[in-house]
């Protein structure tokens, strides 16, 4: 509630502030006075653009300071030689509140404002009020907000122009509801809330994904929409899964996330798997992502989360312990009443999958789904895309898909009424008009991605609608005929371009551009000059661990890596695997080298795939790695790599070496018996040992990284072992240090070592 003001004359709580006055004025008794200053005042943050509408801004701006609030306006507060960029950042992550003014101007795209909004909800989780300055007809809100009720003052120029009276009146009333949601206990509680959720959860953000996706346009698919809103809308339906299947290129990803722009009414979380990075396709950072979201939508569940007694320990849970503790338990805990169906969004489920093997090529996040769904309650529902992968097809097959069919009419419908729409000017005044559209219909095997890449290479000036004999086949034809044009010279292809390719297809992240140059050594000229050959299809993305390329769509990707469809222009991703693990390994073993981030997170891997096991041993099996990984990972336990059970013979040797120095370590053999068992039936005869070789693997030699089901040690004492570089990373003691005689105990509450 906001803060009362009380009038001194006849005590009636009845008032309104006049700004031009500085007074509030009782409405009952007409008495004027001046309340005093809040004694909590806030820090508002203004977004606005610098448009026809700063001199509304202005006022709210007084009238909020006049409450006793600091309010950062960016005239006011950005001096001559700032970085002004760095200024905003700040003044939002300082503020308690944001308020953004919606204008045509101010929700242009790219623009300033939309990018504060973006930075308010990654730090205020979404914490922002909305204000309309011009009509709803001509502004367009970012996506991120589109469920966000606005403050309509659109047509305050109108008010204005009315005069004096009229003017104050309508005013002072949209100042008091202004005053009321800034200040009201809620809007304070959320802000607190939210920041403690998000260190907890750590949620991966979903927007530059969505953007992406929905700034290539959209089109159509009106049957879409309304099979999944009569799915929602069906009282009588028990699953909570709508599947969506299809080839790659037919727009599921593109159908996700105008869902999820149009429907945010509806949507309230989504997450955008995506196979090129980790921590998007990791079923535990999923899990945690959308419980965040949803804690932004659902003020009960935000507070049931907040009271759980392990919410500051979700490192320790796997996929599954999370789905019930963040998600299934608490919300079936909440109120559902009569609320409508409310849906998750979840797209590219088949990229969460394992692409080296080395995890067996299973799905954890589809088999979790899969099997605790049901424990979700009648008002949820999850809208999932994939394609047609044995991976996801096998635990899902007791559900019957939506199957995006390329040969259906509405398909083909969809895909007309686009190029007719995106060649217009083409098209314009052709008397062969509908005979080249269905010519282009049939090339593209009713796949829109086909179509996108047609109309780019038609308006680029690459391909003419008047040679329709040169039109593409298929979406293989597409990319064919692009590496085509873009390679003429096939010995430069092969010397050249493949070498690098075969690396960018086998990294399990956009790859480094440090890496590129070091395995052919590049100087930036060379390098630039590469990406500049690559074209469109291999972007340069921003990651954690600096600039890295990869391919724009997964179907490049397959498409590259099967012979039988690229023919000359085949790239092995064996090969690449090989290049990544020997550079890796000559890092590794190099005391001169740096020892890339990547290759921390993703060395195990790449010697998995190459065969390399002797190395793989090696690696795993040293302090240096493992120090160097509970460094790069710290307690991110989801960060680490997953190694195949094949290792377990190398690890058998290693600890048995250590038995024989240090006595201390007993019962060994039986220990590793025990987790035999468990990695090959995924079960344990041990209960308590059970516990330790769960599904995820949540205690390893390097503990709760490395998939090995569960080696540690009897009697939770520690000597020097392979599991005590933990003692290091948890103490900062040195090496040096160590001896046999100290004796070390493992906390399993805290997960950490101790004398």
């Amino acid at each position: 509630m906001s803060q009362q003001v009380q009038c001194p004359n006849c005590g009636s709580t009845d008032a309104v502030f006049s700004a031009k006055r500085q007074e509030h004025i009782c409405e009952d008794c007409r008495h004027a006075f001046r309340a005093e200053q809040l004694v909590d005042p806030l820090r508002i943050f203004l977004s606005y653009g610098h448009d026809a509408n700063e001199e509304l801004v202005r006022l709210i701006k007084v009238g909020l300071e006049q409450r006793g609030h600091d309010v950062w306006f960016d005239k006011s507060e950005i001096k001559f030689g700032d970085n002004w960029r760095r200024s905003i950042t700040e003044g939002i992550v300082d503020s308690h509140r944001v308020l953004s003014f919606l204008s045509r101007h101010s929700t242009r795209d790219p623009g300033v404002c939309r990018d504060e909004v973006a930075i308010a909800l990654g730090v205020k989780g979404g914490n922002i009020q909305t204000i309309l300055v011009e009509s709803e007809t001509e502004v367009q809100p970012p996506v991120n907000i589109g469920h966000v009720q606005w403050l309509d003052m659109h047509d305050w120029k109108e008010r204005r122009a009315a005069g004096a009276v009229t003017w104050e009146a309508w005013y002072q009333e949209k100042l008091a509801e202004i005053v009321r949601v800034v200040e009201s206990e809620e809007s304070r509680r959320f802000a607190g809330e939210i920041e403690t959720l998000s260190g907890h959860l750590k949620p991966i953000k979903p927007d530059a994904r969505l953007y992406d996706l929905l700034n290539k346009g959209f089109f159509g698919r009106d049957w879409l929409f309304e099979a999944v809103e009569k799915w929602r809308q069906d009282e009588n339906c028990t699953s909570r899964l709508f599947w969506i299947t299809g080839d790659p290129g037919v727009g599921k990803s593109a159908f996700a996330a105008q869902l999820t722009h149009s429907r945010s009414d509806a949507v309230i979380a989504a997450q955008f798997v995506e196979w090129d990075k980790p921590d998007h396709r990791d079923a535990r950072r999923v899990v945690r992502s959308i419980a965040f979201q949803l804690a932004t939508r659902l003020p009960d569940y935000r507070k049931l989360l907040l009271t759980l007694p392990e919410i500051a320990e979700l490192d320790r849970k796997d996929p599954a312990e999370l789905f019930a503790y963040l998600l299934a338990n608490p919300l079936r805990s909440g109120i559902g009443g009569s609320r409508d169906r409310q849906l998750i969004v979840i797209d590219a489920f088949d990229e969460a999958g394992d692409a080296t093997g080395v995890g067996g090529g299973r799905n954890a996040l589809v088999e979790m789904l899969a099997r605790h769904a049901t424990r979700l309650p009648s008002w949820f529902g999850l809208v999932v895309t994939s394609r047609p992968e044995s991976a996801v097809q096998t635990p899902l097959q007791g559900l019957n898909p939506l199957v995006l069919d390329t040969r259906t009419e509405a398909n083909r419908a969809d895909i007309r009424d686009y190029l007719r729409q995106q060649l217009a000017p083409q098209l314009h005044a052709r008397p062969d008009v509908d005979r080249l559209i269905e010519q282009i219909l049939e090339r593209s095997e009713g796949v829109f991605l086909y179509v996108e890449r047609f109309c780019d290479d038609v308006h680029r000036g690459n391909l003419s609608l008047d040679r329709p004999g040169q039109f593409p086949q298929g979406l293989g034809g597409i990319f064919f005929q692009y590496f085509q044009r873009q390679f003429p010279d096939l010995d430069d292809y092969r010397q050249r371009i493949r070498p690098a390719l075969r690396a960018i297809l086998a990294a399990r992240e956009p790859l480094p551009i440090e890496i590129l140059k070091r395995l052919f050594h590049w100087q930036d000229e060379e390098f630039r000059d590469f990406t500049r050959t690559l074209g469109s299809l291999f972007p340069a993305t921003n990651e954690a661990n600096g600039e890295g390329l990869k391919p724009c769509h997964k179907s490049l990707a397959d498409w590259l890596a099967d012979e039988a469809k690229a023919g000359v222009f085949f790239v092995s991703v064996v090969e690449g695997h090989r290049l990544l693990a020997d550079q890796g390994v000559a890092e590794f073993r190099s005391s001169e080298a740096g020892f890339n981030p990547y290759y921390i997170t993703h060395l195990p891997e790449h010697l998995a795939a190459a065969q390399k096991q002797t190395e793989l041993a090696e690696l795993i099996c040293s302090l240096k790695y493992l120090l160097s990984l509970a460094i790069h990972c710290g307690t991110s336990y989801n960060r680490g790599p997953k190694i195949a059970s094949f290792l377990l013979p190398y690890v058998q040797q290693m600890t048995a070496e250590c038995v024989k120095e240090f006595p201390r370590l007993k019962n060994l053999q039986d220990h590793l018996n025990e987790i035999a068992t468990a990695l090959g039936l995924d079960s344990c005869s041990n209960p308590d040992m059970a516990a330790k070789c769960n599904t995820c693997g949540s205690m390893g030699i390097v503990h709760g990284h490395i998939d090995l089901g569960g080696i540690d040690f009897y009697d939770n004492y520690y000597a020097f072992c392979p599991n005590c570089f933990w003692a290091f990373h948890t103490e900062n003691i040195s090496f040096s240090n160590w001896s046999e005689d100290v004796v070390w105990k493992f906390d399993y509450e805290t997960n950490t070592y101790h004398r």
